[in-house]
Order: C-alpha cells, then structure tokens, then sequence
C-alpha cells in the first residue's frame, strides 16, 4: 500500500486534505466517493516528495534535531513497547504538527509495508535521515534491538 495526499469537496462546497492508504489512486477516489466527497486530487506522497524535493522545499534542509530527536524517542517508545514498525510510523506521523514531516513518515511507513527494511526506507530521504543515522537504525534492525538504538 502506498500513501495518497488528497484535496476533496464535500456536499456544502467545503475542501478537505488529508493522506489516506491505498493501492492505488482509484481506490482512495472511490474511499473518497463512499464518504459522499468530490476528488479534485490524489498523489501518492512519494511523487509531491519528489517533486518538493527537486523544488527546494523543506526537505532540502532536512529535520531539525530537536524533529529527529521527538520522531527518534517516539518510535523507540513504540517499538519497545511491542508495537510494529509500521503502526509506529503510522502514530507517530498522525501526531505530527507538520504535514510534511507526517507525509514523509507516511511515505517511509509505505515502504516498510512493502518489505524493505527501514533504514532503506528512510534513505529515500537523506536530508532527513542521514547516512549516520540510517546506518544505526540498520544496526539495531540487523542486531534486532531497534527500540535500544
């Protein structure tokens, strides 16, 4: 499954955005249609990713450390308490203040439910996860103490 940025109306005119999980952009059109809304919009995160980071978006800076050490303690909480890796990003991108960063763990988690590891899915965004960084989380995935790293 992969993750969609939607822009919707409903029946009184009124826009809404948000991410939702599908295999494709017809399903989050039809999840879209069930609830009653117009689609105006569906891209898979991974692609406006693309595109913002080739535009020098936010990303291009990457996270600030006070972000990567909130996500860092937040997902070892999660994982240590027993939770998935993927329900984990998938909280953690939920309690996220910043669409961008929560879009961004979105699109990590897609990989993940996909079957790469995850600090091969954090490498599609090196301003945010850098070298260092994915080569810990890819020594506590392969010691398999993810939640000690």
């Amino acid at each position: 499954m992969s993750a969609f940025e939607y822009k919707a109306l409903d029946g009184s005119g009124k826009q809404h955005k948000g991410v939702l999980e599908a295999d494709t952009p017809r399903q989050i059109r039809q999840q879209l249609r069930d609830k009653g809304w117009t689609p105006l919009a569906v891209v898979e995160v991974q692609q406006r990713e693309a595109r913002q980071r080739q535009s020098f978006s936010l990303l291009k800076t990457g996270l600030s450390p006070a972000e990567l050490s909130l996500i860092t303690r937040q997902l070892a909480t999660l994982v240590h308490s027993g939770t998935p890796i993927d329900e984990a990003l998938q909280a953690v991108s939920r309690q996220s203040e910043k669409p961008r960063l929560g879009n961004m763990l979105l699109a990590v988690r897609s990989k993940v439910k996909e079957g790469h590891p995850l600090a091969v899915a954090m490498a599609d965004f090196p301003h945010a996860f850098d070298d260092l960084y994915r080569a810990t989380v890819d020594a506590g995935e392969q010691s398999g103490h993810l939640d000690a790293v």
